[in-house]
C-alpha cells in the first residue's frame, strides 16, 4: 500500500536518455523530494505521460498539472565522453538535481549531496552560469571558468549519478496491460 499524506504533491518528471524519453513519478513532501520508488525500493519509468498517469490513478494520486521540462541525459553524457571548455551547465544542474532526488527516494548516498568546498563551489558554479542567479559580469566570466578540481567534482558526481540510474531505474512495463 502505498504511504502518502494529503500534503504530498505528485508530478511527472520526463527525461531523455539513450535517445528514449522516460517518465517518471516525482514526489514533494514537507520535508523532502525525491522519485517515487515500488515497494523494491526501485524506480519505475515509463514510455510515455500516459502510461505514468495510469500508475498515478492506480497508487490512488493525482498528477499536478505541470508541463514537465525535459532533462537532457544524453547531452551530459555526450559531454563526459568527450568535455568540451564549456560545461553544459543547465544540462549537468538539471542532471545533478534528479540524481539528488533519485537518491533521495531511494535512499541511496549521493555524491552530489556531500557538502564540502569543491562540490560547493561546483554546485554555485553551475548555478551561475546556468543564470539562475542575478550576478555580474566578472562574476559570469569566472563562472565559465572550471578549475581542473572543478571539472573532476563535477565528472565524478555526474558518473556516480549515472551509476545509481542504472542500479535503480528500470522500464516498468505499460501498468494498463
Amino acid at each position: 500500500m502505498l504511504e502518502h499524506s494529503r500534503s504530498w504533491k505528485y508530478y511527472p518528471a520526463w527525461v531523455r536518455v539513450h535517445q528514449r524519453d522516460r517518465f517518471l513519478l516525482w514526489v514533494e513532501r514537507p520535508e523532502n523530494e525525491g522519485l517515487w520508488t515500488d515497494p523494491q525500493g526501485r524506480v519505475p519509468s515509463f514510455d510515455n505521460m500516459a502510461e505514468l498517469a495510469v500508475l498515478a490513478g492506480l497508487l490512488g494520486v493525482s498528477l499536478a498539472v505541470h508541463q514537465p521540462e525535459l532533462i537532457n541525459f544524453d547531452s551530459v553524457r555526450a559531454w563526459l565522453e568527450k568535455p568540451a571548455k564549456q560545461v553544459p551547465c543547465n544540462e549537468c544542474l538539471a542532471v545533478w538535481n534528479l540524481f539528488d532526488d533519485l537518491a533521495s527516494g531511494t535512499g541511496a548516498a549521493f555524491l552530489g549531496s556531500r557538502r564540502g568546498p569543491v562540490r560547493n563551489r561546483v554546485f554555485d558554479k553551475l548555478y551561475d552560469c546556468a543564470g539562475f542567479w542575478r550576478i555580474s559580469l566578472v562574476q559570469a566570466r569566472q563562472a565559465k571558468q572550471w578549475r581542473k578540481e572543478e571539472r573532476t567534482k563535477l565528472r565524478r558526481v555526474l558518473e556516480q549519478g549515472f551509476r545509481l540510474w542504472q542500479k535503480y531505474v528500470y522500464r516498468a512495463p505499460n501498468p494498463a496491460a
